[in-house]
Formats: C-alpha cells, sequence, structure tokens
C-alpha cells in the first residue's frame, strides 16, 4: 500500500469493560460477555475510553487494567476478513467482536503486520485524523484458544490447543496500535496509510 491509500473502514466499536479471562494464572477461562458494542469512542495515548467516561481494560487508568506493554497495546484492530478465516475453522460461535478488539474494520481482505506498518491516520469527529503507531500483532492465548475450541479451562495445552495458538499468531486476533493524540471515533471513520 501506498501513503493515503485506505487500510479499511471502522463497522463496529466495542469497549471491554472487564477483562475477559478473569481469574488466576493457570485457572482462567475465556469469556466475551464484558464486550459492549459503542457508537463513539475517545482514543488517546493511555488506552481507550467511551464517551460516558468508562475506561476500557487496556486503558492504563482501568483497575484492572490489561495495560501490561507500556501503553502499546491501548486500541486494538482487527478485519473483517480475519473473523470469517477463524469461523471457517473454528465455528459460528466466533462471530465479529467476540476477540475483544477495539475496532472492527471492514477490509478488502486479510491484513498483516507490514501492512500497518509506519503511521496509519484514523478519521475522527473533529478535527485532524488521529495518527496510529506502533503496530504489534496481538499475541494469541490458551484461554481465546480453548474457548474456540470449546474446551474447558482445564482441558491441557495438547496440538489441537497448540494448532489453534499457531493459526491465530501473525494477527489473525488483530493488532495493537498506539493513538498519538486524542480523538472521537465512530463507525464510517477510515483508517489510512500516512
Amino acid at each position: 500500500m501506498s501513503s493515503g491509500d485506505v487500510v479499511g473502514t471502522v463497522v463496529r466499536l466495542q469497549l471491554q469493560r472487564s477483562p475477559l479471562k478473569p481469574g488466576p494464572r493457570g485457572a482462567r477461562t475465556y469469556d466475551p460477555a464484558p464486550l459492549l458494542e459503542v457508537a463513539a469512542l475517545d482514543l488517546g495515548p493511555r488506552g481507550v475510553v467511551a464517551p460516558d467516561g468508562a475506561l476500557d481494560a487496556h486503558h492504563a487508568d482501568h483497575p484492572q487494567t490489561r495495560n501490561v506493554r507500556g501503553g502499546v497495546n491501548g486500541v486494538s484492530v482487527l478485519p473483517r476478513a480475519h473473523y470469517d478465516a477463524v469461523r471457517a475453522r473454528f465455528g459460528p460461535h466466533a462471530v465479529d467482536g467476540c476477540a475483544g478488539e477495539t475496532l472492527l474494520l471492514d477490509t478488502p481482505g486479510p491484513l498483516t503486520e507490514a501492512d500497518l506498518e509506519g503511521t496509519l491516520l484514523l478519521d475522527v469527529v473533529d478535527g485532524d485524523p488521529l495518527v496510529l503507531t506502533g503496530v504489534q500483532a496481538a499475541p494469541p492465548c490458551v484461554e481465546f484458544s480453548r474457548w474456540l475450541l470449546q474446551r474447558d479451562a482445564d482441558t491441557p495445552v495438547d496440538d489441537a490447543v497448540q494448532d489453534a495458538l499457531t493459526f491465530l499468531a501473525d494477527g489473525r486476533r488483530g493488532f495493537y496500535l498506539t493513538a498519538q493524540g486524542t480523538g472521537r471515533v465512530v463507525a464510517g471513520a477510515v483508517l489510512r496509510r500516512g
């Protein structure tokens, strides 16, 4: 893609009100129930906030923050095309949004980390586009893999779970980005190369 090329269009925004993997390490299960689809989100360097002030679980100030990567996982994006591949492998329970991304994108096809490298510009309600940088592929986790396989938390990490982890690697689970500034985003916002 060259500068100015459209990467995708935001078709869903959601807030993760609390961690999707509650409980102590080693006994966690994946539960998408805390996800809430919203009409708008305020993105900033510390993470995502709903217009009513509710903090996303990856916001640095959330009481149960999952922002453990020095601020680089405050915003996440996932293309719909990735969900198509996940559903084809694991079944219809892998609905759009279940992976917990901040922004679901309609894209011409799957994306790689290389497709999102450099500066990205995201339309906001007022003002100049919001700059997003620092792309990192979201690492897959055992809990989400078990959930996709419809297995219990005490299921050992066997070949099927390992295969799921491998399948979800390299951005298939989505990508983390860091906002360089603040802005309100709504459905229909366009993400472009800078």
